[in-house]
C-alpha cells in the first residue's frame, strides 16, 4: 500500500511509526496543525489522506477546519481508532474494512450537513433509521448493514468513554444478508491458472491453486513465507490472521510443483511476489492483478441462486478470488470429508460456521437419494 500524502516513515528504537506531518502550504491553509505519529500505516494514511481532502476544499474556496469540534461524530469516530477496542483488532484487513465504511459514511448527507459534523447529540434513532435507508438506496444492504455494525462498535466505545449517552444503532434492526454461494466452475481453475503461467503472472496461478487446495482466505494465502514450511512434517504451519487459528496442512504434490516456479527473495521470506513490482501482495494489488487477468482470461460472470433484478431476470455476479475457499471447500464436502475433517482444513471452530463455505445442492441431494436406494 503506496504512502498517502504528507506521511513519512521513520523508525524508533527498532520500531517503525507513521508521522504525518504538515507542508508548509499546508500550514497556511490550517496553522494549527502538527505532527502526528500512529503506529500502522493504515491509520497515518487515513489522516494524510482526510488532509488532503481538505486542503483541496480549501483551495476552491470551501473553507473547512481540519480541527474537529469534540461534540461531533467525527471527534468519537477519531477517539474509537485510538481505542484499544480498535487497535487492538488482530487482522489488518479488518481495520481496513472498518476504515473505509467509516469514510464512506462520514461523508453522508442525511439532514443538512455531512454526517462526520453532527453532534453525537443529534444522532437519534430516527437519524440512524434514515443514515441506514440512504446508505442502502445508494449503494446496497450489505454495504448498509455493514456500516451499521461498525457504528455500533464506534457509538459502544463512545459509551464507555462518556462521549455519547446511548448507541441508536443497536436498535436498528438489520434485514439477514444471503451467504454468497459462488463457487468455481472446475475448468475455470484450471484454465486460470494455465492463463496466468502463460501471461508470465505464475505467482497468481500458485495463488489461485493455493486458495483452491488449502481452502484459505487470501490474506492468509498472500502473506505465507518459506519458513511456514515444515521441512520434517512436509505440511504448511501457519496461524490465520483473522482467526488465531494455528493451521498444519499438508503440502501437495500439485502444490509442490507450483512452489518449484518460485525462488528465495534476498529482501524477504515470502513466496508469492507479484512479477511487475518483485514485492510481496498487498491485498489491493491482488484484487487488482487478479481482476485484470480474469478480464484477460475471459473468466465469466455465474448466476446468483435466487437473485433476480427488479425487472425479474437472472442477476450475476463476477468471479472472486475469495470464492476458491468456498469452492474448495465444498469439493471437500461433496468428497466425503467429515465436519471434524473440514474444520481442520478451514480452521472453523464451530461446524454451524461451515455452512457458509461447504454449499449444499442437487448433487448432495442426489447422493442422499441414491443411498435410500431411490436413483
Amino acid at each position: 500500500m503506496a504512502k498517502a500524502p504528507y506521511v513519512r516513515i521513520r523508525d524508533i528504537q527498532n520500531k517503525r511509526v507513521y508521522d504525518v506531518r504538515p507542508t508548509p502550504k499546508l500550514l497556511e491553509a490550517f496553522p494549527a496543525l502538527v505532527r502526528e505519529t500512529y503506529d500502522t500505516k493504515t491509520e497515518a494514511n487515513e489522516r494524510g489522506y482526510e488532509w488532503r481532502r481538505k486542503y483541496e476544499a480549501w483551495l476552491a474556496n470551501d473553507h473547512v477546519e481540519v480541527t474537529v469540534d469534540d461534540r461531533s461524530v467525527e471527534s468519537m469516530v477519531n477517539s474509537y481508532k485510538l481505542s484499544n477496542a480498535y487497535i487492538n483488532i488482530k487482522a489488518e484487513s479488518t481495520k481496513r474494512s472498518y476504515l473505509g465504511h467509516l469514510r464512506h459514511v462520514l461523508e453522508v448527507v442525511v439532514s443538512n450537513t455531512t454526517f462526520r459534523r453532527m453532534l453525537v447529540s443529534n444522532v437519534d434513532y430516527n437519524y440512524a433509521q434514515k443514515l441506514y435507508q440512504h446508505i442502502q438506496s445508494d449503494v446496497s444492504t450489505h454495504k448498509a448493514n455493514h456500516t451499521v455494525k461498525v457504528l455500533k462498535l464506534v457509538w459502544n466505545e463512545a459509551l464507555r468513554s462518556g462521549k455519547a449517552k446511548s448507541n441508536p444503532f443497536s436498535l436498528l434492526k438489520l434485514p439477514k444478508l444471503p451467504d454468497r454461494e459462488v463457487l468455481w466452475p472446475d475448468e475455470h481453475i484450471t484454465g486460470m491458472i494455465k492463463f496466468c503461467d502463460e501471461s508470465g503472472r505464475p505467482s497468481m496461478g500458485t495463488m489461485i491453486t493455493l486458495l483452491y487446495e488449502l481452502c484459505q482466505r487470501v490474506v492468509d494465502v498472500r502473506k505465507l513465507q518459506w519458513s511456514n514450511i515444515d521441512l520434517d512434517t512436509d505440511c504448511f504451519e501457519f496461524t490465520q490472521e483473522k482467526t488465531g487459528t494455528r493451521m498444519s496442512i499438508p503440502i501437495s504434490p500439485s502444490i509442490r510443483k507450483r512452489l518449484e516456479l518460485h525462488s528465495i527473495s534476498n529482501n524477504d521470506n515470502f513466496i508469492l511476489r507479484e512479477e511487475s513490482t518483485g514485492k510481496p501482495y498487498t491485498q489491493d494489488r491482488a484484487v487488482k492483478s487478479f481482476r485484470r487477468l480474469a478480464k484477460d482470461y475471459g473468466l465469466p460472470e455465474v448466476p446468483i441462486a435466487g437473485h433476480r433484478n427488479e425487472d425479474g431476470s437472472q442477476k450475476y455476479t463476477s468471479i472472486w478470488l475469495n470464492d476458491l475457499r468456498r469452492t474448495g471447500t465444498t469439493h471437500a464436502s461433496r468428497a466425503g470429508c467429515t465436519d471434524r475433517e473440514l474444520m481442520a482444513l478451514t480452521g472453523h471452530k464451530n461446524p454451524s460456521m461451515l455452512v457458509v463455505y461447504a454449499k449444499q445442492g442437487n448433487i448432495e441431494a442426489a447422493n442422499a437419494m441414491k443411498k435410500r436406494g431411490i436413483l
